[in-house]
């Protein structure tokens, strides 16, 4: 297998590891030789121009930057038609997978630069041509394209000594890099900035203005945190109630109907002089249906947020199969979705689900509109009822005895 620190500089290496081992050296495992490669100075070049009409030239638009071409010649030479059969199949077995994902790119490496690894693929594989007359040595061209037209260099370890330190990567091309952040100590936060863009992970917390390490180190830290809503949800004073013709937003599988009441301790589904609840009209809807509420608008809108919502979801008889489920939608200023959460009734009520996703549009067919933070079944072994069990119960009964007495005649 390829590890490039023993090899000829006109050879190439072929998908090998992240660490740069493994993989299939051109010469030793594939047993060809590399010919002449002109790398290319730039990738594939796209003109945008606009022709108009009785004007002397256009108007240029741009150019459009696209995929970079490696045209690999290569030679092997086999002294017999059995070796020319066994590299034929050992280079078909390498260069074509199909049993990897369709969109997977492999890295390739030349080592007459081994420092530089290029992602990409072969879209060109042609058939080898004959040398000459009479003997089994062949050639052809093979064309890697790169969707990334750049090349990598190898990932280095950068101690942080500041924090404020600036970390500026080698090479010529602009590239957003991979980061990864490893802490020795207890940390309450961690961010780093590239350009006009920044990621922080932590935040400080209210209850109280200091932190204690595990050494006993004492940090004076300022808040970072406003609350601005604390809802017992205990009334409907903050909150609207959303019907399909006033204050709608759109119900992931579900519609709006019926109405909402609140108690002592939650908003809940309101209930009729009868005591039934008022889920919404019976044979109206093709899926969820029920109320809906929405808190009236924040006091302050800001780009960074944190909240937690309490969710109670009972099933009231086992073998009740009606199935529900309770959502809190997380909406913009604009009032578009933008995350929800929440608990349903899955295969058939059977058990139910937690979710928590972030996007606006959460059918898996459209995966790339939403971000899954948790999909939870929990417990498989809760998802079946267990075999019946009977069980002595011990008891006592209470007799009263009412004593009479008999009159003497």
């Amino acid at each position: 297998m390829a590890n490039n620190d023993n090899y000829d500089v006109n050879t190439f290496d072929f998908a090998f590891d992240e660490d740069g081992n493994g993989g299939f050296n051109s010469e030793d495992d594939l047993g060809i030789f590399l010919n002449h490669v002109s790398k290319p100075l730039a990738p594939n070049i796209t003109e945008s121009f606009q022709d108009v009409p009785k004007r002397y030239g256009g108007v240029y638009l741009g150019t459009d930057y696209g995929e970079k071409e490696f045209d690999i010649p290569i030679t092997c030479f086999c002294t017999t038609r059995d070796e020319y059969n066994e590299r034929i199949k050992t280079l078909t077995n390498v260069l074509v997978n199909t049993s990897s994902d369709a969109d997977t790119e492999y890295p390739l490496r030349f080592n007459d630069d081994p420092d530089v690894t290029y992602y990409g693929h072969f879209t060109s594989i042609p058939t080898p041509t004959f040398i000459n007359e009479g003997v089994q040595d062949f050639q052809t061209t093979l064309v890697f394209m790169l969707a990334d037209p750049r090349g990598f260099l190898p990932q280095k370890e950068i101690k942080i000594t500041d924090n404020d330190q600036q970390i500026i990567p080698e090479g010529n091309t602009e590239v957003d890099p991979i980061i990864h952040i490893i802490p020795k100590t207890d940390l309450y936060y961690v961010g780093y900035e590239t350009n006009d863009d920044y990621v922080a992970v932590g935040y400080n917390v209210d209850d109280g203005d200091t932190t204690t390490d595990s050494d006993g180190n004492v940090t004076v830290m300022g808040q970072s945190q406003t609350q601005q809503v604390d809802d017992p949800c205990n009334s409907l004073a903050t909150w609207i109630q959303c019907s399909e013709n006033t204050q709608a937003f759109p119900i992931y599988k579900g519609e709006i109907d019926g109405s909402s009441a609140a108690t002592g301790t939650s908003i809940m589904v309101a209930k009729d002089k009868d005591d039934h609840y008022e889920w919404g009209t019976r044979g109206k809807h093709k899926n969820f249906y029920g109320p809906a509420v929405m808190h009236n608008g924040l006091p302050k809108i800001t780009p960074y947020w944190k909240v937690s919502v309490r969710l109670h979801h009972v099933k009231r008889m086992k073998n009740e199969r009606a199935m529900g489920k309770i959502e809190a939608y997380l909406l913009d200023n604009n009032g578009n979705v933008c995350g929800r959460m929440g608990i349903e009734d899955y295969s058939m009520g059977r058990y139910p689900r937690a979710f928590i996703q972030l996007g606006n549009n959460f059918d898996s067919s459209n995966s790339d509109s939403y971000l899954t933070l948790l999909f939870d079944e929990g417990n498989g072994q809760q998802k079946q009822n267990e075999a019946t069990k009977h069980v002595k119960v011990a008891y006592t009964k209470t007799v009263t005895v009412k004593k009479t007495t008999k009159k003497k005649k």
